[in-house]
């Protein structure tokens, strides 16, 4: 499991000029003194995992949830709620926001859980990463490509709410997309089919024959075939193909050509050329 440091990482974007439709917030908070915060109210949603710390949610009613490590807490547009922070362990949780409307679409299609404020869920090892990895592009990526990550911190928010412990028949789902997460990401490290296996509880055999399945390609392909797509992008973005090779985790810029070539039908430098002179 992921070890956090406690430290407060937060950032804002929006995606469209009314701010509360258009907002996209995510990160972590850091709180280390007994608080009460009254009466909080929001124009759009907004959610937290609790990593770690323990405190209490009140509702309008005055009907108390208590909060601990791996509860989810969410709060609708609108609605008036208190947080209690209890501190004689250090509060640490990671924040979503997102606008009304999109929360409003999610849950029509059954999307995310709206029944209680507060559920307990499985934190496993690819949402702790799934949290970093949405700050990180919320924090790096160009307007162009905030929808992408828009949309990448929706399937975050369904994905918690897959992980809520009272819905197992959504284990499998939960799995596959999670496995996808962990093999979409930090493409300049190796990774281990077996670790992502045992972070689930299941052998790499099951994992493997459930992500065919589901998916069609077997996971190490589909990291490749993820991995490639990814090196496109930043070619077309202008960067040299050493500097993509070493993003995507080849030392060796020649044998990333050679299966670049063998994946995508084109070496990077001809794709790379070709873009060039679409952009002229």
């Amino acid at each position: 499991m992921k070890k956090f440091q406690f430290k407060s990482d937060s950032y804002t974007r929006y995606l469209a000029s009314d701010l509360k439709e258009g907002i996209l917030s995510c990160g972590f908070v850091s709180r280390h003194t007994d608080e009460l915060r009254k009466d909080i109210s929001h124009d759009y949603y907004s959610c937290f995992v609790l990593l770690h710390g323990n405190g209490s949610y009140i509702d309008e009613t005055d009907k108390s949830y208590p909060l601990g490590p791996n509860t989810f807490c969410q709060t609708t547009p609108g609605n008036k709620y208190s947080i209690f922070i209890e501190t004689s362990e250090p509060w640490y949780e990671f924040h979503l926001n997102i606008g009304e409307t999109t929360y409003n679409s999610l849950a029509s299609l059954n999307l995310i859980n709206i029944d209680s404020p507060v559920f307990s869920i499985h934190l496993k090892p690819y949402l702790a990463q799934w949290f970093s990895d949405l700050l990180n592009q919320l924090k790096t990526t160009t307007n162009s490509e905030l929808p992408e990550v828009f949309f990448n911190a929706q399937k975050l928010l369904i994905n918690m709410h897959r992980e809520n412990i009272k819905n197992p028949d959504k284990d499998i789902e939960s799995i596959i997309a999670g496995t996808k997460q962990m093999l979409s990401s930090q493409y300049n490290e190796d990774i281990s089919l077996e670790d992502i296996a045992a972070s689930f509880h299941i052998s790499y055999e099951k994992l493997r024959k459930l992500f065919k399945e589901t998916v069609g390609v077997s996971p190490m392909q589909f990291r490749l075939e993820t991995k490639f797509y990814y090196a496109e992008r930043l070619l077309t973005e202008g960067y040299s193909v050493k500097s993509v090779a070493s993003q995507v985790g080849y030392h060796d810029p020649f044998i990333f050509s050679r299966q670049f070539k063998k994946y995508m039908g084109k070496s990077p430098s001809l794709f790379k050329n070709r873009d060039s002179k679409l952009k002229e």
